[in-house]
């Protein structure tokens, strides 16, 4: 008994003497106040200050848009000299049988003219003389609807061409011919006369042919 004794001190003693092993200590918890923020806020870095002296740019410009391709150009289409009757070939106006004033009347019809059918007179009055106040009427007549007014020229030279285009319409109960009226200033005095264009179709003279006037009339 007394030798157990001994043994079992001396095996306590040497347990006591062992160097314990540090144990491993759990790192603290983290604090509401070091945990890293849900939503970082991004680095916003300040623009540098503007140099005074520098000129700002311009804005910058968008490309010039490409131009539209383009199209072959048509035929250049008649203008309205091309429509007109050449002089030569207008036919000439009958006088009357007292003819007073120095001018010729010419006309042309775009067609034969058709009852109920509008058709264009072509008319061109060539004074002999100088004068003033020129003046070109188609008389009203039942049958006959005639547009576009009346040829007028202020001052009228010697060989002049003045012209005029009219819209005739004839009806069945018109007459055959128009009657057409002529005033003009001469040195003389106010002349006038009448002249009369055929319905039908071809001249009435000669286009080379010139009027001759009966003798100058005073109103």
């Amino acid at each position: 008994m007394r030798t157990r004794i001994p043994v079992l001190l001396l095996a306590l003693s040497l347990t006591a003497c062992e160097p314990r092993q540090p144990q491993e200590v759990p790192p603290p918890p983290a604090s509401p106040d070091n945990a890293p923020p849900a939503n970082p806020a991004p680095d916003v870095t300040p623009p540098a200050p503007a140099d005074p002296t520098s000129t700002p740019s311009a804005p910058a410009q968008p490309p010039p848009a490409a131009p539209p391709p383009t199209e072959p150009s048509a035929a250049p289409k008649p203008t309205a000299i091309a429509s007109i009757p050449a002089l030569n070939a207008m036919a000439l106006a009958r006088p009357g049988a007292k003819m007073s004033v120095a001018v010729d009347l010419r006309y042309q019809f775009d067609g034969a003219p058709v009852d109920g059918q509008a058709t264009t007179l072509h008319l061109a009055a060539v004074s002999r003389v100088d004068g003033s106040h020129l003046t070109v009427q188609v008389k009203p007549a039942p049958g006959i609807d005639i547009a576009n007014g009346t040829l007028s020229a202020q001052k009228v030279a010697a060989a002049g061409v003045y012209r005029q285009q009219l819209s005739v319409t004839r009806h069945s109960s018109a007459p055959d011919n128009l009657r057409v009226l002529v005033t003009m200033d001469m040195p003389e005095g106010t002349a006038f006369g009448y002249f009369t264009i055929p319905f039908g179709a071809g001249p009435l003279q000669d286009g080379n042919t010139a009027q001759k006037s009966d003798s100058v009339k005073q109103r």
